[in-house]
């Protein structure tokens, strides 16, 4: 019964990780003037939300110039636009 319930936990875990990591990102980098941490701002000046986490972490880790940790809408950060 242990080795049962260990394998379907296991493959559970690894179904729901693989899921995960699996996730593409569909942002094209040439197309956003500056990311935040609840959108982009493309080069058409529309403000879109990010579709998917994976986009955001994805954006961050290959472009931190153009990324600010910060809502768009960031009282603070009206100027860092």
């Amino acid at each position: 019964m242990r080795t049962k319930f260990g394998a379907l936990a296991l493959a559970i875990v690894t179904t729901t990780v693989m899921g995960t990591s699996m996730v593409r990102a569909d942002v094209d980098p040439d197309q956003v003037k500056v990311a935040y941490a609840d959108g982009y701002m493309a080069t058409d000046g529309q403000f879109h939300a990010w579709e998917h986490r994976a986009d955001a972490e994805q954006f961050r880790a290959k472009h931190l110039d153009r990324y600010h940790p910060w809502r768009h809408d960031a009282p603070g950060h009206k100027n860092d636009q």
